[in-house]
């Protein structure tokens, strides 16, 4: 990643200052050139070199009506990318579950995806340094916000998997087991303080309590960045060599200090903490400070990139079949199961060629996308629905993966392929069947991370149908079907019933007049599209609290 110690690449060392480019960001425009006589502000949020930034260095007179056009600063290949990789995870998580190690085809495609571990955290350090670069952060409101967005649903579903782990493993009379005696909810205790603090109540949200640990450093990452100008790029590779460090021996034997003591325990959940991806989210945050450098250089370079980082997964992918050959022919299938594993382990350096190279595809791919699509088409109208939705079905997609794996597995006669497919296919749908219907409960703060469906838009009559259809069609599935997919379905439907008699009676209680006014009110309002969104929960910047941040700020000054 490109460096530049001065010029267009990226934004002056700040102290403290809020330029107007973080107010306008960017429009959908190629980068303006060097010698561009106008001060037109590109996709890249970065003013082209020898113009001036409005309002940095001069001001406007005492009466002069300032017009400033609205631009759009919503970067359009982040969405490509982070919905690419909510879609990816989804399916490794598939491939994991549904696939043995024999199966070397499936176990390959499984090893590319695991890019998506490290592009999330990428992109974390990306987002939030783009939003930051160029204003002042002011820790405190930064924490409260970011935790109640993200802290809030982690803890609501680590709670769940919590509970339906246990009912999983005996029931209705495991649950009952738990208030048995003192010793016995002391026990449960623990074991709830355990998930939350490592993340294991369910095997995806570790992303969430790293993300956690991501918010905790970065105002203090950023203050570092701002200040070691002209240093970036030895930075950066310092901290490559102490990631090339961890993943080299976070698969093999602990070193003889990591076998005691406090040392002991963090090597113990290493991968539950952010030193084994402090090196993409480092990359992720220098690349967005030096947003118009980086933009400039993945596209000049596009092509020698693609090619390098296909030949990376080439032979990524050759080494890995050699490492397979291995493993079919041990013996022992526990042994070959073993060295597939090693094979596809997600912290083995040589891999991680791979993963970076899919996520240079990625970005270029989702440039591509910036450039070509067009506003209100269906392609861009589903893109934006499905990023409002992608933290949710992150959240949720284990919860409907189990259930649906407990009936595909039972598919013997069914090529390993579709079977793959089939399952895919039915997680990602009810999935976001969930969603939806969470989307409109009094609960999608909590379980979505964004606040509720405006319910003077929501339309209780026939969201109560479909509730009612899913409830009678989970029960068929279940009594006939024999399968848990039914009672999943059905359990989503009698939600989307009981939200749907909520909004019901809240429109009830207000007068035809007051109805007839909000609803025209709510359908006036318009999702902003101009604003940057958060990686983890897609939350758009809030204005009203920036402004605020902004002003305590000046306060202190």
């Amino acid at each position: 990643m490109p460096d530049i110690a001065a010029g267009t690449g990226a934004p002056q060392p700040a102290r403290g200052t809020r330029s107007e480019e973080a107010h306008t960001g960017g429009t959908q425009t190629d980068v303006a050139p060097a010698d561009a006589s106008s001060a037109e502000v590109s996709h890249t949020g970065e003013t082209p070199a020898g113009t001036a930034q409005p309002g940095a260095s001069e001001q406007a007179a005492p009466g002069d009506k300032v017009t400033t056009a609205k631009v759009d600063r919503h970067l359009y290949q982040i969405d490509f990318v982070r919905l690419v990789t909510f879609a990816g995870v989804i399916l490794d998580h598939v491939v994991l579950g549904m696939v043995p190690y024999v199966a070397v085809a499936a176990q390959g495609v499984g090893l590319l995806l695991r890019y998506t571990r490290y592009c999330f955290f990428a992109l974390t350090g990306f987002v939030l340094t783009y939003q930051y670069r160029n204003r002042d952060l002011h820790a405190p409101t930064f924490w409260r916000r970011r935790y109640k967005l993200i802290g809030l649903p982690f803890l609501a579903w680590s709670l769940f998997y919590w509970v339906n782990r246990h009912y999983q493993q005996g029931g209705v009379e495991n649950l009952r087991d738990i208030f048995a005696s003192p010793h016995d909810m002391g026990l449960a205790a623990k074991s709830i303080v355990y998930d939350l603090i490592t993340g294991h109540a369910a095997y995806h949200l570790y992303f969430l309590s790293v993300s956690m640990q991501i918010y905790l450093i970065f105002p203090a990452l950023l203050w570092v960045i701002k200040r070691s100008w002209g240093y970036h790029r030895y930075m950066l590779a310092l901290s490559a060599a102490v990631q090339a460090w961890f993943m080299f021996h976070m698969v093999r034997p602990p070193h003889e200090i990591f076998t005691h003591g406090v040392l002991d325990v963090l090597w113990r959940y290493l991968g539950v903490t952010i030193l084994p991806y402090q090196f993409f989210v480092f990359a992720g945050c220098l690349a967005a400070y030096h947003f118009g450098a980086f933009t400039e250089f993945m596209k000049r370079w596009r092509w020698p990139i693609v090619g390098a980082s296909l030949a990376a997964i080439i032979a990524t992918l050759i080494y890995f079949k050699s490492k397979a050959d291995i493993s079919l022919s041990l013996a022992d299938p526990a042994a070959g199961g073993e060295e597939m594993f090693r094979a596809t382990n997600v912290f083995m350096f040589h891999n991680s060629f791979a993963f970076l190279g899919i996520i240079c595809i990625l970005y270029i791919g989702g440039t591509i996308w910036q450039n070509r699509r067009s506003p209100g088409s269906v392609a861009d109208t589903v893109m934006r629905k499905a990023s409002d939705r992608s933290f949710g079905i992150y959240l949720g997609h284990v919860l409907v993966l189990s259930e649906v794996m407990g009936t595909t597995r039972r598919w013997t006669d069914l090529p390993t392929s579709w079977n793959i497919v089939f399952t895919y296919a039915l997680t990602l749908a009810f999935t976001v069947f969930l969603v939806e219907v969470l989307r409109r409960s009094p609960v999608s703060l909590v379980t979505t991370g964004r606040e509720r469906e405006d319910w003077r838009k929501q339309d209780p009559i026939r969201s109560g149908i479909v509730g009612a259809i899913a409830v009678i069609a989970g029960g068929l599935l279940r009594v006939f079907a024999d399968t848990s997919i039914g009672s999943l379905l059905a359990a989503i439907g009698a939600l989307l019933v009981v939200s749907a008699i909520v909004v019901l009676v809240r429109q009830m209680n207000e007068s035809r007049e007051e109805r007839a006014a909000d609803r025209a009110a709510a359908l006036a309002q318009r999702a902003p599209d101009d604003q940057m969104d958060d990686p983890v929960t897609d939350t758009p910047i809030d204005e009203a609290a920036e402004a605020h941040e902004s002003a305590e700020n000046s306060s202190r000054r």
